[in-house]
């Protein structure tokens, strides 16, 4: 009977170690590999990235300085309004014309009028407003360029102002669009 007790005690004593202490220890484990699968999954996705991020940059880098210099130019990464200025006002000057009472305006984000723009685009609006006194056919020679130029430029609202002489005041309002970081 000896024997039976003691074979019987060792049961009771496996059966309530499994129930006790193997079981949590054994959904700690399942915890555990949960977690291990979820950081093997984002270290599988990162790599992945990483190997796209240098296929990409690859490619960039195959594209001529010149040629990348012009895609910064088309739409920038950063807000650069004195390069803006700088920019319209060399156009102006090409034709003879200076830019005068200049303002630039950034909507606000928190505001929600991003300027036609939605606020949870990739990119942002400035838009800059300033007059210009030319003839006809030089403003309409001045806005061509402004067209042709690289950096993406949306004309928002002429306004004129006629005088006998036959030069006009024009006031304008240009967005430009630069690329939210």
């Amino acid at each position: 009977m000896n024997k039976n007790a003691t074979g019987l005690i060792l049961i009771v004593l496996a059966i309530g170690t499994y129930f006790t202490f193997t079981r949590l220890k054994i959904d700690e484990i399942k915890v555990i590999k949960g977690v291990n699968d979820e950081y093997q999954q984002a270290l599988t996705n990162s790599e992945r990235l990483v190997k796209d991020r240098d296929a990409v940059l690859a490619v960039y880098n195959q594209i001529p300085p010149d040629d990348q210099e012009r895609l910064e130019k088309i739409i920038p990464d950063n807000v650069d309004n004195v390069r803006l200025i700088i920019d319209v006002n060399g156009i102006a000057a090409r034709h003879g014309l200076a830019i005068k009472n200049v303002k630039t305006t950034t909507p606000k984000s928190s505001s929600g009028d991003t300027g036609g723009v939605q606020s949870n685009s990739v990119y942002n609006t400035v838009t800059l407003n300033f007059d210009i006194s030319a003839d006809y056919r030089t403003f309409q020679a001045f806005l061509k360029d402004l067209e042709a130029s690289l950096r993406i430029l949306e004309i928002s609202r002429i306004s004129l102002k006629a005088n006998e002489s036959g030069i006009y005041d024009y006031g304008l309002e240009v967005k430009t669009f630069w690329l939210k970081q």
